[in-house]
């Protein structure tokens, strides 16, 4: 079963997950553009290296099987500098129970980095404008 991906800004990086005991991940785009090949790994749960690395594949899809319960992750990064985490959650039958789909940042995590992004552009403006007037000629 798949899940409906979320409405995101027009770069974001969006998923959807399948439910089984396989864990299908389906990354596309906003315009429906599909990130080929593009670097991921899965990190199991408490572990800091990769359960399984790889490229997405020519559908857009990573797959794998767990091999213990709790929260697992997906992660993403494309050259372009979009990404995505995925957060799965497998029960302790070995089933994918949850996973969800949605953008590569919570909206407020969206929304947090817009503003910033806004005062960084307005404070470069700020910054020229001083320093033009204070050299010019009188």
């Amino acid at each position: 079963m798949l899940l409906p991906g979320s409405n995101a800004l027009a770069h974001a990086l969006l998923h959807e997950s399948s439910v089984g005991e396989a864990a299908v991940v389906h990354f596309h785009f906003p315009d429906g553009d599909k990130p080929f090949f593009e670097a991921y790994r899965v990190m199991a749960p408490d572990d800091t290296r990769p359960f399984q690395s790889g490229r997405i594949n020519a559908v857009g899809e990573v797959s794998f099987r767990p091999d213990r319960p709790g929260p697992w992750r997906v992660v993403v990064a494309t050259e372009d500098g979009h990404g995505a985490e995925v957060r799965i959650e497998v029960g302790p039958e070995g089933a994918v129970t949850a996973g969800g789909a949605g953008a590569g940042l919570s909206q407020p995590a969206r929304l947090t980095a817009g503003i910033g992004y806004l005062l960084g552009v307005f404070g470069l403006i700020a910054l020229w404008r001083g320093r033009r007037g204070r050299h010019r000629p009188t």
